[in-house]
């Protein structure tokens, strides 16, 4: 009856995704990863749940291809839940582009909500907000459980200056480009494979000398700097953006 499809580069979006389909009692092979998925070989279903972050006041580049790849009448209906910083005002207009693309295909929206969750880029909440995000997270997230089940539909009114922040916020995406053609990786790299594996843009290719090579299609979404098993991975100028010891949710929680 339901199907989740999760977009979670540092594993936010994961870690509540999995906390929903416990509440929903949804089988796992009805949990995918986005950047993962075959449009072509998904199964329909009533109920669709995306799960996403929130990449400067929007949906990242990543999911808003998938959704627009969607063809009509897969699902019944389908819910957005978005994974940001906070729930705040600056955050209302993130399913914008989402909402249009689903509404031209006929599809309703039920439950559209953002959550909150530790920041991953720039710096690291104390532990003592991340610990407390975490768990008004997971006491929300119960509750969106019973908004699905009952249908019972987000009724929002965005108000204009969230508008202009979705607006203005949609510059990161060729910035984030930019931020790819600095990625590289130091002496540490073991050519493990990580990194171009599982790069959700397929920006990251083995080069002949076995060390990765990054190209112009990133979405500065984090995976690969924090994933790399030996820390290898940096941009050369902008050194700011990613967390200086990195970042795992694990650190908060025991699965």
């Amino acid at each position: 009856m339901h199907t989740i499809i999760y977009f979670s580069p540092t594993g936010n979006a994961k870690h509540l995704a999995r906390k929903l389909a416990a509440e929903l009692n949804i089988p796992a092979q009805k949990m995918h990863a986005l950047e993962f998925t075959d449009l072509n070989k998904l199964e329909s279903d009533e109920h669709l749940i995306l799960l996403y972050p929130v990449h400067g006041f929007n949906a990242p580049r990543t999911v808003k291809r998938f959704v627009k790849a969607m063809p009509p009448g897969l699902f019944k209906a389908v819910s957005l839940i978005a994974v940001g910083c906070n729930t705040g005002w600056v955050n209302e207009a993130v399913s914008s582009d989402l909402r249009l693309s689903l509404h031209k295909k006929a599809y309703s929206v039920v439950v559209d909500e953002i959550l909150a969750m530790p920041l991953t880029f720039v710096m690291n909440f104390p532990d003592e907000l991340n610990l407390k995000l975490l768990a008004e997270s997971e006491r929300t997230i119960s509750e969106f459980a019973g908004r699905i089940i009952d249908q019972n539909t987000s009724q929002h009114k965005i108000p204009f200056k969230s508008k202009m922040l979705n607006f203005l916020g949609k510059g990161e995406s060729p910035a984030a480009r930019l931020f790819g053609l600095e990625l590289h990786a130091n002496k540490n790299c073991t050519s493990c494979g990580t990194c171009w594996s599982n790069c959700p843009e397929n920006n990251i290719k083995e080069k002949d000398n076995g060390l990765p090579g990054f190209g112009f299609s990133c979405s500065m979404c984090m995976r690969c700097i924090y994933s790399c098993p030996e820390k290898a991975i940096s941009p050369r100028i902008s050194k700011f953006i990613p967390i200086k010891n990195g970042y795992t949710l694990s650190k908060y929680i025991n699965e």
